[in-house]
């Protein structure tokens, strides 16, 4: 029951029109400057932008790769992300089913914006390993996810951030708390990951949550080697480091 509502809750939000708005953009965050502009050699070829959203990404990579592949599961956000760019050969589709490409077919896949953290762990671990079967011998696969060792983000702890911040939680709860009420019992801590509601849109999504250690686990379990972690402001994360940024990004091959 608990995945079932994971599933729905983050479909429910990622449809919103307010939120395809706010992902109608193409700001880059600090790390993700780093990551392309570091690995710009490997995202050359034939790259696959998975949870494209409405492209915010999808523009930079057509400026280094040769062809890019895009899918998102809300029509909205594609039909969002065929408009800004039409160079790029963007569909719907679910990054569960990933059939309808070959083997070996990419050189790259992206999937930013801590995407694979909308899964639960079953499908997690079956995503990585369809991403493996989609590389080319040596592809690169760089993605973010929420990170485990990050401070607690749920309204309580907002506390921290001071008066204006607990003011905005007030007046604003009209809009997070029946989310909150909602998605808060389907929240699992287990040994290697968690899945919690935190305060994206409003609390209304529930999130697949890792620390660096696991996350090197089990991307070797699905057949990678990490090259690099990377922080919020593209500072590497070497082994045996605790991070408490909100998230991390994993560039492997």
């Amino acid at each position: 029951m608990a995945d079932d509502a994971q599933a729905q809750a983050n479909a429910r939000m990622y449809s919103r029109a307010d939120v395809v708005a706010e992902y109608d953009r193409r700001d880059l965050r600090a790390v993700e400057v780093t990551i392309l502009l570091r690995h710009r050699d490997a995202l050359k070829g034939r790259v696959l932008d998975v949870g494209c959203g409405a492209g915010r990404l999808t523009g930079h990579l057509l400026e280094l790769a040769d062809e890019v592949y895009a899918i998102d599961a809300s029509p909205a956000m594609v039909n969002a992300c065929v408009a800004r760019y039409p160079a790029a050969h963007v569909e719907v589709g679910d990054v569960r089913d990933l059939s309808r490409y070959d083997s070996d077919q990419f050189d790259a896949i992206v999937a930013g914006f801590n995407l694979i953290d909308v899964l639960n762990d079953d499908e997690r671990r079956d995503v990585l390993g369809e991403f493996r079967r989609l590389l080319a011998p040596g592809g690169v696969l760089v993605f973010s996810t929420h990170n485990r060792d990050a401070p607690l983000d749920r309204p309580v702890d907002w506390l921290r951030f001071g008066p204006i911040a607990v003011a905005k939680l007030i007046r604003n709860a009209p809009r997070w708390l029946p989310n909150r009420r909602r998605l808060r019992r389907h929240e699992r801590e287990e040994a290697t990951y968690a899945i919690r509601n935190d305060s994206a849109h409003d609390f209304g999504a529930l999130h697949y949550y890792i620390a660096r250690a696991d996350q090197e686990r089990q991307l070797a379990g699905a057949g990678f080697e990490l090259i690099e972690c990377l922080d919020l402001a593209g500072e590497p994360v070497p082994p045996n480091t605790r991070s408490t940024v909100a998230e991390l990004h994993y560039v492997a091959r």
